[in-house]
């Protein structure tokens, strides 16, 4: 990522969270940033952040099927901790990915340290006893965010980490919350479109340079065309910045 600007809290509160998402700023570890670009390969693609405005969210058949799916496994969303049983968990679908992810659920979540200055929340997913799959996501006032979610590839059929998704969208409906963040869709990377599943109809997407969010299916359009563009700007850019810069 090329981040625009980096924030370490000490304590994350609430309001800031809050304040914070609505302007495009997300979690990394401990810290929380802001940028508008990633690398794919040698390649920098443009990003644009997403919401779901929860008092228009209607969940799609899609989302509904999962939900169906799912309901058999037992749910339930306990206060922040890592556990050895969810760090082998996540060995195991670390193992059956193709792209990079960080060598630990500790090191994604807490960097370097110990201490997690976000108000966090974990969700466990359980076939019986057997652990299936694992969320985390952060509160805010009156928002929330999903941070990292993964599962046992056995149970990919049913598409757990997408249950997750709707549980953190369920726990903020319940709570009456505003919005639900959910990080960024990347145009050069198809692999975040799985984002736009819940209910794209209640979906907004981030203009920085307005500070606006609008309807995401009014500016799919759009960004199709902008992406191309954006991309050779910045490769074009960075390219010709002095290495270290």
């Amino acid at each position: 990522m090329i981040y625009y600007q980096t924030f370490y809290p000490e304590k994350m509160d609430g309001r800031l969270l809050d304040e914070g998402l609505a302007r495009g700023w997300y979690r990394i570890a401990q810290s929380f940033i802001t940028t508008d670009l990633i690398t794919n390969g040698d390649t920098l693609v443009p990003v644009f952040w997403l919401r779901i405005d929860l008092g228009r969210y209607k969940p799609s058949r899609a989302a509904k099927r999962i939900a169906a799916k799912n309901a058999p496994y037992r749910l339930e969303i306990k206060p922040f901790a890592i556990t050895g049983e969810i760090e082998n968990l996540y060995q195991t679908y670390r193992a059956s990915i193709d792209f990079w992810m960080s060598d630990s659920v500790a090191e994604y979540l807490l960097g370097n340290g110990s201490n997690n200055a976000f108000d966090s929340r974990l969700i466990e997913l359980r076939d019986g006893e057997r652990l299936i799959a694992v969320g985390y996501f952060d509160v805010g006032e009156k928002t929330n965010t999903g941070i990292l979610h993964f599962y046992d590839p056995q149970y990919a059929a049913v598409s757990p980490g997408k249950y997750l998704f709707l549980a953190e969208i369920e726990y903020a409906l319940q709570r009456g919350y505003d919005y639900y963040y959910m990080g960024y869709l990347c145009r050069g990377n198809a692999k975040f479109d799985y984002k736009l599943f819940a209910d794209r109809r209640s979906t907004e997407l981030f203009l920085r340079r307005r500070r606006e969010w609008k309807p995401y299916d009014a500016m799919e359009a759009k960004i199709n065309r902008w992406a191309p563009r954006i991309t050779r700007a910045a490769n074009r850019i960075y390219k010709l910045m002095p290495a270290g810069d």
